[in-house]
């Protein structure tokens, strides 16, 4: 900043003493050894998840050994598979209230507010741009702001910060910064133009400064991303922009009412977040009136202070107690120093690409060892031994040898295998969470050492959900601060609706913040709805067999919106009916069916009697006749159809008796037939041996007397 040479007045003395203070504040943070190891660190984890992984020393070694600069990357790999698991296990930010129901509507209108806040931002998005910068260099920043539209109205906005572009107080210890830290710088580029046009006031100085070859420690070179603090080329200048906090005392007067009073600027709140101006004899009369106590404390006071280079830009006071940065460790040494998982695994990551480049160069090359004179030409050997078909000529075969490198290649290869092994350990990431085949066939194995990797890189995820609390604070406060009129959101859960939220300032002190609503972490559900039916389907089919009454304490106590109406129904089903109108009505009960004797003797207050007329099923008296005469009428005509039946059985039993009859006669007749042929035959046997023997006869006279002659 530039000053005449008379004496500077109250105001240029008490910048000037802003701009020294301020400027220790970030050279603190730019040279103290942890945040510089950090950045070194970090930067070199960066480069090697880019796939820089050789130095130019060892490329140019490399070159002159010839090796190939192999880069088996597993650190990009590793750092992939932790972002898809962020990204598929989401979760986001919730309220709820302590004090079960009396805080349950103002918990609902943060959770919306939240909500819409988180969908107009991106903050899935802006969420995983911070988890990958701690995940790779163990350091992330969340930036949580309000930007004015054209319509003059506050939004709030949460935004990715470059983790390189953040100097935070390198002796805060505590995961919220705001718990210790006194300050907290970003370094940012700007055109010098916009730098101009945002700081008129300042123009000439800046003008003067990116013309000036002496930078002083804002000319430092970022070698990673190749920038300058100043870029003179480019017309550029990197602005510092340094929240501070400044301890004051603070004197107080507690009434029993609630009401406070500031005694150091007289200020008065009352039960309900009104604030007035009153003086000494105001303060008196209360202190005569109602009981108090006087309190005095340390609170701290914010700044914002806006430099360059020696030029103070701008300096104002802040009404935000809280930074607007919020960070994410992967890790933290004692030291203060963020780390990753991947800077462990550096080393092996180099054994890795040094293993596998040496191998690979052994497969590819041999030795010839031979004695003196027994190859021709040198070169030649060499030229032919390069080629996979080389000819080689020697003169005596004796006196030469080709050895292969086999053995010390697979030396290496093996060293290689182990080195992403141990790399493997070291993050945690085994190869069945990356996919990979491995010794693991079973399902039910490969899903425990799943969950094994779960186990081990869950204190990564762990501090996400700390970052997320403080995140909820920031926003808490710029809520408290600028949404305090009624304000319609369009939140997503229902596109045909709109959801008011109303917040009044009662509703937004600091007591009921601090003591009545708690941030929580809920499972990211893409609608309302959805998380309601879950909330449902998973708790209440075990509540509803012990009755209403648990249902109705299951809804009281949880998070559902809406939860009164479903009450209400639930006490409605559960209510006794109305009473009936009494009615007077005559009829012969003898002659209704058995429900509707079962009724009448219901509404008389005889249910027992009704239940078993319903079981006995007894019919009415009229039909009780027609089935007597049915039964009747059937009866005698089923005897009619027996007699019929009788006789017809006797006339057939006759015919049958008759057909016996002719059948024996005819049988007789036959036999008597067959016996009368059979004595013919034998009558006409007897004829013919009669016949015969008198013929024998008379052959045996004439032979005889033949004989005598």
């Amino acid at each position: 900043m530039a000053y005449d040479a008379k004496k500077p007045s109250k105001s240029e003395k008490k910048s000037r003493d802003v701009l020294v203070k301020v400027e220790g504040y970030f050279r603190s943070a730019l040279d103290h050894p942890t945040w510089r190891s950090w950045r070194l660190n970090a930067i070199k984890c960066f480069k090697y998840r880019e796939n820089d992984q050789w130095t130019t020393v060892e490329l140019g070694e490399l070159a002159t050994r010839g090796q190939p600069p192999t880069v088996n990357n597993q650190i990009s790999v590793t750092i992939e598979r932790l972002v898809g698991q962020f990204v598929k296990f989401k979760t986001r930010l919730a309220f709820r209230g302590r004090n079960a129901a009396q805080d349950d509507p103002l918990a609902q209108a943060y959770t919306d507010i939240f909500r819409f806040i988180a969908q107009n931002s991106s903050l899935e998005f802006e969420e995983r741009d911070m988890a990958e910068d701690g995940f790779t260099g163990g350091f992330g920043v969340l930036e949580t702001g309000v930007t004015f539209g054209d319509d003059y109205q506050p939004e709030i906005t949460i935004k990715q910060e470059d983790c390189f572009n953040v100097f935070p107080d390198p002796y805060s210890r505590r995961y919220d910064w705001n718990e210790d830290a006194k300050f907290v710088c970003r370094a940012k580029w700007l055109d010098l133009d916009e730098a101009k046009s945002l700081y008129p006031g300042k123009a000439t100085e800046l003008e003067s400064f990116t013309l000036s070859t002496d930078m002083g420690m804002i000319g430092n070179v970022d070698s990673f991303k190749k920038e300058n603090y100043v870029d003179q080329y480019k017309r550029m200048v990197r602005i510092v922009e340094c929240w501070w906090k400044e301890s004051v005392k603070e004197s107080i007067c507690l009434f029993a009412n609630g009401s406070v009073v500031d005694k150091t600027n007289m200020i008065l709140t009352g039960p309900n977040g009104e604030k007035q101006e009153i003086g000494k004899k105001e303060l008196e009369a209360l202190k005569s009136t109602l009981d108090y106590q006087e309190i005095d404390r340390i609170k701290p006071t914010m700044h914002v202070t806006t430099f360059t280079g020696g030029v103070l830009l701008e300096e104002k006071d802040s009404d935000r107690e809280r930074f607007p940065w919020v960070a994410y460790y992967a890790h933290r040494m004692k030291s203060g120093e963020p780390y990753s998982l991947v800077l462990l695994a550096l080393p092996m990551q180099d054994a890795i690409n040094k293993r596998e480049s040496k191998a690979l160069h052994l497969l590819n090359t041999n030795r010839a060892i031979f004695q003196q004179n027994a190859v021709a030409d040198k070169d030649e050997l060499a030229t032919e031994m390069a080629r996979p078909d080389g000819l080689i000529e020697v003169r005596n075969v004796e006196q030469f040898k080709i050895d292969s490198n086999l053995e010390l290649a697979v030396s290496q290869f093996n060293m290689h295998n182990q080195a992403k092994a141990d790399f493997r350990h070291i993050t945690g990431v085994n190869p069945e969470a990356l996919g990979e085949p491995s010794e693991v066939r079973s399902g039910v194995g490969i899903a425990r050492k799943v969950a094994m990797t779960d186990l081990i890189i869950a204190p990564l995820f762990d501090n996400l959900r700390r970052t997320r609390v403080a995140l909820a604070k920031n926003v808490l406060e710029l809520v408290q601060k600028y949404y305090t009129e009624p304000k319609v959101f369009n939140i997503t859960d229902d596109m045909n609706q709109t959801k008011v939220v109303t917040l009044n300032q009662r509703e937004l002190n600091d007591k009921q913040t601090i003591y009545d609503v708690i941030a929580d972490e809920v499972p990211d559900i893409s609608t309302l709805q959805q998380e309601q039916y879950q909330i449902l389907s998973q708790t209440l089919p075990s509540i509803l067999q012990f009755g209403p009454f648990w249902a109705k304490m299951f809804i009281q106590m949880s998070d559902l919106r809406g939860k009164e109406d479903l009450i209400k129904m639930i006490e409605q089903q559960s209510q006794p009916p109305p009473a009936e109108p009494k009615i007077a009505i005559s009829a012969q009960l003898d002659n209704l069916t058995a429900p509707e004797r079962a009724f009448f003797y219901q509404k008389m207050g005889n249910p027992e009697l009704a239940q078993a007329l319903i079981e006995a099923n007894v019919p009415p008296t009229t039909v009780l006749e027609q089935q007597s005469q049915a039964a009747g009428e059937q009866a005698e005509m089923q005897a009619d159809m027996q007699r019929e039946g009788m006789k017809q059985q006797g006339d057939k039993a006759k015919l049958q008796v008759d057909m016996i009859k002719s059948g024996q006669d005819m049988q007789m007749a036959r036999e008597k037939h067959h016996m009368e042929l059979v004595k013919m035959k034998m009558d006409v046997q007897a004829t013919g041996a009669k016949t015969a023997m008198a013929i024998a006869t008379q052959r045996a006279k004439v032979k005889s007397g033949a004989q005598g002659n």
